[in-house]
């Protein structure tokens, strides 16, 4: 009895049309998840999704919180909904696919002349040419098999094993996805040159994940290139890895679209910023530096920054920079431009008092990532589009079934 409510029960889970909805109301939520910002604060959401302005109608901040949507993809009833859908085609492989394979396996000897006429299509042919029948159908895909004086032949093997992979790719996807959502994180950092600095700035993580204390990472050098009508080519970072002693554990020059990989840690290039420039006095060793603040206007950035002259209220000049290519203009509190330098040059005030800027302070935006279950992911992509992989199956299936 208990057997029979099992089969029952597993049968029900196999359902196509459960796996179906399940199917849609999975990818209705993450559609969902794409259109409400994730992993947001909640005065995001009480500015962006108001009670007296709701989206669709329904959708406001309170919503949102009630049915974890903010956090959707770790939400308990989106697990269990993954679950759910997994289970079924778990089921569905187990009841109905991997025993259809083993029914169609079954070798189909004919031992008598009237079945052999009841074939929808018949033919005869000489013992001599048995051979050349058995080489034929080898040739065509078709698995032959001898019994005595008997020959027995079929095809369409693969066609049976194929949902099995599909089933089984989609699993472990979804057991990559999952693994990803609660044990990832990712975090984006603002560093200057030079400096040396721990994950700290999270934006998003799982209820599992864990952020290596032990690491740090030091900001050799920054720099950029330009093309030719002055336009931002490309910018680079130099990135050491440093274990808890400072010791360097990998090093590497990270630019947009060639991160920094080191275990399951992903460090990407994302932005970049100058947040100050360095000026001697009269040629004195000892460097002062003043900050510079960005704008940003009509898509394009500029900063600037103040320097006042022997502390008086009327002898304060506007730094201006553009870009890294090493030009700085200096304005004076009427906006009237004095001077165009380059780095490495120096500009003399009406007082004879002589500045040499000598470098910019420059900071690099990183993010780092981490994706457990990236590896899981990838093999499940493997595992439904491997030709070769399809053939591993295609063997097995005929050795043990």
């Amino acid at each position: 009895m208990r057997n029979i409510n099992r089969k029952k029960f597993l049968k029900n889970l196999a359902n196509l049309q459960l796996a179906i909805v399940l199917l849609f109301t999975i990818g209705f939520v993450i559609a969902l998840g794409t259109i409400i910002e994730q992993d947001q604060s909640l005065t995001f959401y009480k500015e962006n999704y108001p009670e007296n302005a709701p989206l669709f109608g329904f959708l406001t901040w309170k919503f949102i919180n009630f049915f974890n949507l903010d956090k959707v993809y770790t939400t308990w009833w989106f697990v269990i909904l993954l679950t759910l859908f997994g289970s079924s085609l778990l089921a569905c492989t187990f009841t109905t696919q991997l025993p259809s394979i083993k029914t169609f396996k079954l070798w189909k000897f004919i031992t008598s002349k009237s079945q052999y006429n009841n074939l929808s299509i018949n033919d005869t042919a000489k013992l001599e040419f048995s051979n050349a029948v058995a080489y034929n159908c080898n040739t065509k895909r078709y698995h032959f098999f001898r019994q005595s004086n008997k020959g027995y032949a079929y095809s369409g093997l693969l066609g049976r094993v194929a949902p099995i992979i599909v089933h089984g790719s989609i699993i472990i996807l979804l057991l990559g996805s999952t693994l990803n959502s609660f044990g990832g994180y990712t975090a984006q950092e603002i560093i200057p040159r030079g400096e040396v600095f721990h994950i700290q700035n999270l934006t998003k993580f799982g209820n599992l994940s864990y952020v290596p204390q032990d690491l740090s990472c030091r900001i050799n050098n920054f720099w950029i290139t330009y093309t030719k009508d002055a336009k931002t080519d490309q910018f680079y970072s130099d990135l050491s890895l440093l274990d808890q002693e400072g010791k360097e554990l990998k090093r590497k020059i990270v630019f947009v679209n060639e991160p920094f990989l080191f275990k399951d840690n992903v460090l990407y290039q994302t932005d970049w910023d100058i947040v100050g420039l360095k000026l001697r006095l009269n040629n004195n060793k000892q460097i002062f530096q003043v900050p510079l603040k960005r704008v940003t206007k009509a898509g394009n950035r500029f900063w600037f920054g103040s320097l006042n002259i022997n502390n008086e209220p009327n002898k304060n000049v506007t730094l201006v920079v553009k870009d890294l290519e090493g030009k700085l203009y200096i304005y004076n509190s009427k906006g009237i431009l004095l001077q165009e330098l380059i780095i490495g040059e120096s500009f003399k005030t009406i007082e004879n008092l002589e500045i040499q800027f000598s470098d910019f302070i420059t900071s690099t935006g990183l993010q780092i990532k981490s994706d457990p279950g990236i590896g899981v992911t990838y093999f499940s992509f493997f595992f439904i589009n491997g030709k070769y992989l399809c053939e591993f199956f295609h063997i097995f299936t005929v050795m043990v079934c």
